[in-house]
């Protein structure tokens, strides 16, 4: 009989674990030199490490970074040729592909340059400026959801433009079109809302661009071709009756590792490309042998560690032997004893990673106090407190890992055989 209930049994396990950590951090303090040892050894192998990985989160991560969040970097637009012709059915069929994010249907260059003053104005010299067709989910968007450029009567202004024009969200902007038929020179106006300004670095600050439905792009097309357009009231010859076809196409991946693939297909499909491929591939491409020289190196230096650590238990375990008889015999059992090299080893791991962030943190400053922030790059080297707790729980598993052939070692320590030997 046992007068021990099973509300207790939690108890008993939490003393026990206090007796397991109390008695490693006295056979450590009584070893310490060994401790102090194996403690430097991982910090001496995870700190390189971890100057390496920040090196490549500080200066090429944040490379990276800004390929992926500027939306200039997955623009694929066409090569004028004269000869590119892409109706509705291609827009929807690009539209649907998994890596295309946005996909609209683009007017001439020429016959999309249009003249713009402020209303509130009129005497004001007029800008030139180029409409360029936008509509709903077009990456440009510096928040998904803001006013945008939707109907005939809104338009989005590049910083640029807005700049030229000294005209804000809300202002009423003037658009003159022109053109030359049969002799004669004709102008119309159309009174358009800002909707938004877009941030300077969605677009050139040189470039004067107006964002707009892209029905109004090619209205006006339509009308510098001699056309009438009867939703704007604008005259001229009757448009033929068949479906809208465009000249030029904006198109953006869905990632900058899609910029490729699309390229590829459009050259398939008979259209030739401009991207900004070139600048992007050889980033991935450096990030991509960094990573794998990273891994190789981390892979060394984790099978190192842990042929180190697993020697060092090991020897610890056969060093203890009559201690660990002992104890078996005064009643702990082998799954009490067998966690003793695991929770040592978790411990030194602990120390060790602390040991190695504090270097690291040491390091990264010297380096950032060297290599002071360049544009965009706030610091050559860093790392996030997420990565460096995952780089510490990795070296915890490792550590653990490496432990297991000593307490594997354990299980096989007879009681008498090691007390005899001793």
């Amino acid at each position: 009989m046992t007068d021990e209930t099973p509300a207790s049994s939690p108890v008993r396990a939490s003393r026990m674990a206090g007796q397991m950590v109390r008695l490693v951090v006295s056979d450590m303090r009584r070893d310490w030199a060994m401790a102090v040892c194996q403690v430097f050894a991982l910090a001496a192998v995870l700190t390189p490490l971890l100057v390496l990985f920040g090196l490549q989160q500080g200066v090429l991560g944040q490379m990276l970074r800004d390929l992926r969040d500027n939306p200039a970097m997955r623009e694929i637009v066409p090569r004028v040729t004269g000869a590119n012709r892409f109706d509705a059915a291609w827009l929807e069929a690009a539209r649907r592909r998994p890596d295309v994010a946005f996909a609209v249907g683009d007017a001439r260059t020429l016959a999309a340059e249009v003249e713009a003053t402020p209303l509130a104005r009129p005497l004001a010299e007029a800008v030139l400026g180029v409409l360029v067709p936008t509509g709903p989910g077009d990456p440009l968007a510096a928040v998904a959801g803001e006013p945008w450029a939707a109907g005939l009567d809104r338009v989005v202004l590049s910083f640029g433009a807005a700049r030229a024009l000294q005209a804000k969200a809300g202002d009423k902007i003037q658009l003159l079109v022109p053109r030359r038929r049969d002799g004669m020179d004709e102008t119309q106006t159309h009174v358009v809302t800002v909707a938004t300004v877009l941030p300077p670095d969605r677009m050139a600050e040189t470039r004067k661009a107006i964002l707009v439905d892209d029905r109004l792009v090619l209205h006006v097309q339509r009308y510098r071709d001699g056309y009438a357009v009867p939703e704007l009231g604008w005259p001229g010859l009757a448009a033929p009756a068949e479906a809208p076809r465009f000249e030029r196409f904006r198109l953006y991946a869905r990632t900058i590792d899609d910029v490729a693939p699309l390229t590829a297909w459009l050259r398939a499909d008979g259209v030739e490309p401009v991207s900004r491929l070139d600048d992007i591939a050889p980033i991935q491409a450096l990030n991509t042998n960094l990573t794998m020289i990273l891994t190789v190196i981390s892979a060394f230096a984790a099978a190192g560690s842990i042929v180190a650590l697993a020697a060092t238990q090991w020897s610890g375990v056969e060093r203890k032997r009559r201690e660990l008889a002992l104890l078996t015999l005064i009643g702990y059992g082998r799954g009490w004893l067998i966690s003793l090299p695991l929770v040592q080893a978790l411990l030194l791991a602990v120390l060790g990673s602390g040991v190695a962030v504090g270097l690291f943190t040491a390091a990264a400053g010297v380096i950032n106090s060297r290599f002071p922030a360049i544009g965009s790059v706030a610091a050559a080297c860093r790392l996030q407190p997420d990565q460096l707790l995952l780089a510490a729980a990795i070296t915890c598993l490792l550590a653990m890992g490496a432990a297991v052939l000593a307490a594997a070692r354990v299980t096989r320590i007879e009681p008498a055989a090691a007390l005899r030997d001793t």
